[in-house]
């Protein structure tokens, strides 16, 4: 299989659409995105269907087999899904090896081999054709809803995430969201070394804010030595203007990481911060879904030992997770937000 990416050229227009049903698939976790609901659900999020008739294709499934990294393969259940593949996802090459997709262009000088991720003598600007980039005529209308969608990333399972460094983490390494190798490390209301009065600062400012959104913050203001009374206070006027926007909030405690030091006052802070985040499930006026993440850690950390968590590659530059705890955090929020979207009416 040859990385399309490379061996294809799509216009800008293309790409935009591309990038927003790499979202929307990545939603759907493993489990990939139904062929059949795909027109569907992308209306939803932007409120007109994927314009695929204008690309020249005789049908959608024809034109979405030629975007780099989504793939049209077959579940469990012998249905058509959409997944998505990136450098960062190469262990969905099982699922797609036997798969039939375009032939390799001839005499391009790589085979699939040169395309592991830690090989990066092979990926050189040289592989890179960027030749439509001036061709496309910007209307400020007609990219209003991109806008809209991408001021609300990153994602999670339906949820829109807001946080600190772990979100984005997650959405860098985990999720495929485009996040800046130079400048502050941010995507949507998700900040790098974020406080809770500044994510609450941003929320007042947003435009736009989704219906549903999951809230994990509070690590800064801990190794800052915010007084507690201060993150339970801020947490609260946190809350107060995510009510203001009639949307459904859904809590994370904060859970063990590389990225606190392993001193006794930093964790009987967070331990009481955790709790105060708890109490938001059966408060009286402002009533939060809540993820005992913390919990779930813990009792991760009793069966598996620490070292599972604590064991952070050299060049993570987020430090804040590692890879074994990436995947219980993920696990347990696609399995909780999941069980909540099965309550809506």
């Amino acid at each position: 299989m040859v990385a399309l990416a490379i061996g294809e050229q799509i216009s800008s227009e293309e790409q935009y659409i591309a990038n927003i049903l790499i979202s929307i698939i990545c939603l759907y976790g493993d489990d990939g995105l139904p062929l059949e609901i795909v027109d569907r659900e992308f209306e939803n999020y932007c409120g007109f269907p994927i314009p695929w008739k204008q690309f020249g294709a005789n049908s959608l499934k024809s034109w979405l087999i030629t975007l780099p990294r989504i793939y049209v393969v077959y579940d469990y259940f012998n249905r058509e899904v959409l997944i998505e593949q990136s450098p960062k996802s190469l262990h969905i090459k099982n699922l797609i090896k036997n798969q039939k997709r375009h032939q390799p262009q001839p005499n391009m000088g790589y085979n699939d081999d040169q395309w592991h991720v830690n090989d990066h003598q092979t990926i050189t600007s040289t592989n890179f054709l960027h030749l439509s980039i001036e061709n496309v005529q910007q209307d400020a209308n007609r990219y209003k809803n991109y806008a809209q969608l991408e001021s609300m990333l990153p994602l999670f399972y339906r949820h829109q995430a807001l946080g600190d460094d772990f979100f984005v983490d997650i959405a860098d390494t985990k999720m495929g969201y485009y996040i800046p190798e130079n400048g502050p490390k941010q995507i949507g209301l998700c900040v790098a070394g974020q406080t809770i009065a500044g994510l609450t600062e941003r929320v007042k400012s947003a435009d736009h804010i989704a219906p549903r959104v999951v809230v994990m913050i509070g690590y800064q203001d801990l190794i800052n030595d915010q007084s507690i009374n201060s993150m339970v206070t801020d947490l609260r006027q946190l809350v107060v203007e995510l009510k203001k926007r009639q949307t459904r909030i859904t809590l994370v405690t904060l859970a063990p990481s590389p990225k606190l030091p392993n001193v006794p006052r930093f964790h009987w802070r967070m331990d009481i911060f955790n709790r105060a985040i708890l109490d938001y499930s059966n408060d009286p006026i402002l009533a939060c879904n809540v993820i005992d993440m913390e919990a779930i850690f813990k009792r991760e950390i009793s069966r598996r030992g620490s070292e599972k968590f604590t064991r952070v590659a050299r060049n993570d530059k987020y430090k804040v997770f590692s890879d074994y705890g990436k995947k219980i955090f993920l696990t347990a929020l696609k399995a909780c937000l999941r069980e909540q979207l099965g309550y809506e009416i």
